[in-house]
C-alpha cells in the first residue's frame, strides 16, 4: 500500500483507530497499523513505542474532541428549548461523529476482555454526559428554574433514552421521539420555552 500523504502521527491515529473499530485491541498488530498507513513498522515506532501508546494518545484525543464538542454553558441554559439543544447536540455528536462511533465500537469489543477499555467506555459515554447534565441542573436549581430533588436522578432520568439509542441504528423519527421525552422531562423545570 503506498504511503498515505498528510501529519503521519494523525494518519497512524486515524487508521488504528479504524482497524481497532472494525477487529478489537488485542487483534491488530504494530504490523497492521503500519501496512495501512503504508511504513515500515521502524517507522511507525519512530511515532509511537507501541500499541498501547497509540491507543492511549488516541483516548487522549478524542476526550479533549468529547468534552470540546459536548461542552454546554450552564448559564446560557435560560429556557427549554436551550436544554433539547444541548440534548440533540450531545447525542448528533454521540451517534454521528465517525470517530466516536469507531471508538464506541472498539470499545465495546474491548470492555468485556479488558477491565481499563471497560472503565473507558463508562467514563466516555456514561459519566461524562451524566456530570454534564447534574452541572447544568445544579445551576438551574440555585436559579430556581428546576424544581429541588436529586439532581444526578434527573441527569439519568433525561439521558437513559439517549443512551439506550447509541446501540441501534435509527433515523429521524427516533430524534422526534428524543425530542418529545425532553419535553416530557421538561415537568422538572419551572422554565418557559424560548
Amino acid at each position: 500500500m503506498p504511503r498515505l500523504k498528510g501529519n503521519t502521527k494523525e494518519i497512524i491515529l486515524e487508521k488504528a483507530l479504524i482497524l481497532f473499530s472494525q477487529k478489537g485491541f488485542e487483534a491488530v498488530s504494530i504490523r497492521d497499523i503500519a501496512a495501512e498507513v503504508g511504513i515500515g513498522n521502524s517507522a511507525l515506532y519512530k511515532h509511537f513505542k507501541s500499541k498501547q501508546a497509540i491507543f492511549d494518545s488516541l483516548v487522549d484525543k478524542l476526550k479533549m474532541e468529547y468534552l470540546e464538542s459536548s461542552s454546554i454553558v450552564s448559564e446560557d441554559i435560560r429556557g427549554i428549548d436551550a436544554v433539547k439543544e444541548a440534548c440533540l447536540k450531545m447525542f448528533e455528536y454521540q451517534t454521528g461523529d465517525e470517530k466516536i462511533v469507531r471508538f464506541r465500537q472498539l470499545l465495546l469489543i474491548e470492555k468485556f476482555r479488558n477491565p481499563e477499555m471497560s472503565e473507558i467506555y463508562r467514563e466516555f459515554f456514561v459519566n461524562i454526559p451524566l456530570i454534564r447534565l447534574k452541572s447544568i441542573f445544579d445551576v438551574l436549581q440555585k436559579k430556581g428554574l428546576m424544581e429541588e430533588g436529586d439532581t444526578f436522578v434527573y441527569a439519568m432520568e433525561l439521558y437513559a433514552p439517549f443512551y439506550l439509542y447509541h446501540f441501534v441504528e435509527h433515523d429521524r423519527d427516533i430524534m422526534d421521539k428524543l425530542m418529545l421525552h425532553v419535553e416530557n422531562f421538561s415537568g422538572y423545570f419551572r422554565m418557559k420555552a424560548t
